[in-house]
């Protein structure tokens, strides 16, 4: 199961989890009774706990190669209705094959930032 939460504090200049952890301890919690379990643990160090919901991968790759792949079966669609004379076809085709190609700009701009 993947993490669900992240469990963060600072650690007081006093204590001695100061040395083996450092200034800031962060825990993941993968369900809310090990949420409250690592809550109480960190209280019981004497740190001040801060839960956060922990970010989800966005599946990007896939994302692109379906949008990639409509803007392919757009441009078949357009000149298969280019060349049986279906105008108005083609004309939907164009403007689908351009509003998914304009999809999938911002879509490769987070691939990108996520390597």
């Amino acid at each position: 199961m993947p993490t669900t939460h992240l469990i963060r504090g600072h650690v007081p200049e006093d204590s001695p989890l100061r040395a083996l952890a450092g200034r800031i301890v962060t825990m993941p919690a993968r369900s809310l009774a090990e949420l409250a379990e690592r809550v109480r643990e960190l209280r019981q160090a004497g740190v001040q706990p801060v839960v956060l919901a922990a970010p989800r991968r966005v599946p990007w790759t896939p994302i692109a190669w379906a949008l990639t792949g409509g803007v392919l079966a757009s441009l078949i669609t357009a000149l298969a209705a280019i060349l049986t004379d279906h105008t108005t076809t083609a004309w939907v085709a164009a403007g689908a094959m351009v509003l998914l190609g304009i999809a999938l700009f911002p879509v490769l701009t987070h691939l990108e930032m996520d390597r």
